[in-house]
């Protein structure tokens, strides 16, 4: 994660649009594909923060996991996720990525935010949580995932701002789509 926030620094930084109409079409291009790159690390981020708050919150609403039964939570998963709470709707935008490259996202533990509060192997013992405890992780997660979505919301916001400009050039004539044929 420390990698990725320092990604997002640099592109959250005030000067990272500066000059966008002075810069080259290959270099507007290049500004594209690293903010869409870390937007689809924070989309993952974002959609595993919600996925712990699903099981969190089907747990503390008692439909999961009666009586401290992982099976039953694990057996219910798929419910659960598909259930959660309702989401704002997001910008109508359909991932290109699900998932990042995790080979190119140079980030030794993209999720490791979201697993100082709820990591794979506190999972397991959610059913036998107390329900004070349950719903400060839920708190913790909710808040978490409110940053993560604030973040996405502004790499979405700057990713429009570069298109924007890539369309200007080719609407006034600066670039033509035949370079983009060869």
């Amino acid at each position: 994660m420390a990698r990725l926030q320092n990604e997002l620094d640099r592109l959250f930084a005030p000067d990272y649009l500066e000059g966008l109409e002075d810069r080259s079409l290959d270099d507007l291009r290049a500004m594209r594909n690293e903010l869409n790159r870390a937007e689809t690390a924070v989309s993952y981020l974002r959609r595993v923060a919600q996925g712990r708050i699903d099981v969190v919150h089907s747990i503390l609403g008692g439909s999961a996991a009666k009586d401290g039964d992982l099976a039953g939570v694990v057996e219910d998963l798929p419910s659960i996720i598909g259930s959660g709470p309702p989401r704002p709707a997001g910008p109508g935008r359909l991932p290109a990525r699900l998932a990042p490259d995790m080979e190119t996202v140079d980030d030794e533990n993209l999720t490791a935010e979201v697993d100082a509060v709820l990591g794979p192997a506190h999972l397991a013992e959610l059913p036998t949580m107390d329900p004070a405890r349950l719903r400060s992780i839920s708190e913790q997660l909710v808040d978490l995932e409110a940053r993560i979505s604030a973040q996405r919301k502004e790499l979405h916001e700057r990713i429009d701002t570069v298109q924007g400009q890539i369309v200007s050039r080719y609407k006034s004539g600066d670039a033509s789509p035949d370079g983009l044929l060869t």
